[in-house]
């Protein structure tokens, strides 16, 4: 897999598919602070998302078709962990003292946030990336007792974590440095060399979708890599289902993807 490759997957095996799987399904069905300098920034970092930009072109992440929905209610997951951060971000009361973790922020978040402060979009995803890869992969399980605990930054600065984790770190990172929701999205994937689920942080540099992803140091365009299948990907806006671009040009002109 390369020396930059680390732990293969976040969600335990096949834990996110059969979540996964069952969400999709009933969708079918129903289709603070960082220091008292940087409150002001924060609450702007953190208003209400703006919806998302105009395509970009006609191929969706991953080479695939996109459908968008405004509806994250259904990702539970998800919601659940942007609403806990939020809480941990803006109710701080400082940098965490020796042995402190609660009501504070892990000091290693206050200078990511920090240091990325002037960046441009670019070196602001490389620095992220490279900072927030350098932590140990450790199991949902062996932090939490379940298999598909969804961490907000501070709590995988105090653990570490799966490769969501890692994807959830970065966005909200990225955020808390001014970078637009809508540049950036989680994508929740089927990693086909490995025969796992995976998660990795998609963001849109001058209109490309660039990846971060736990498990390697490089960034690559997200059209570069073949072994990644998209379930959905997702921000604060909304979310994106994903399906073979091919499939969806046949059944749109009436056709059947299935081979006779």
């Amino acid at each position: 897999m390369g020396k930059h490759i680390r732990r293969k997957h976040v969600f335990g095996k096949h834990v996110l598919g059969k979540h996964l799987r069952g969400l999709l399904v009933s969708l079918a069905l129903t289709v603070s602070t960082l220091a008292p300098a940087a409150a002001e920034e924060l609450q702007v970092a953190y208003a209400p998302a703006a919806p998302p930009p105009a395509a970009r072109g006609s191929e969706g992440l991953f080479g695939t078709a996109e459908s968008f929905s405004s509806d994250i209610a259904p990702f539970y997951k998800w919601t659940e962990v942007m609403s806990r951060a939020r809480g941990e971000i803006s109710g701080a009361l400082g940098p965490c003292p020796l042995g402190v973790s609660e009501g504070c922020a892990p000091r290693q978040w206050l200078a990511l946030v920090a240091s990325l402060q002037g960046l441009d979009l670019r070196a602001k995803i490389e620095r992220v990336n490279a900072e927030i890869n350098r932590y140990p992969y450790v199991p949902s399980q062996l932090n939490w007792g379940t298999a598909n605990h969804w961490e907000t930054p501070f709590e995988f600065f105090r653990k570490s974590g799966q490769c969501q984790d890692y994807a959830i770190v970065k966005f909200m990172a990225l955020r808390a440095a001014g970078v637009p929701n809508e540049l950036m999205r989680l994508v929740v994937v089927r990693d086909l060399a490995q025969a796992v689920d995976h998660a990795v942080l998609a963001v849109y540099v001058e209109g490309e979708a660039l990846v971060l992803d736990n498990q390697t140091d490089a960034i690559l365009p997200a059209s570069r890599i073949g072994h990644y299948r998209p379930y959905y990907s997702i921000n604060e806006a909304g979310w994106w289902r994903h399906a073979p671009a091919r499939a969806t040009a046949i059944a749109q002109a009436g056709g059947s993807a299935v081979p006779r």
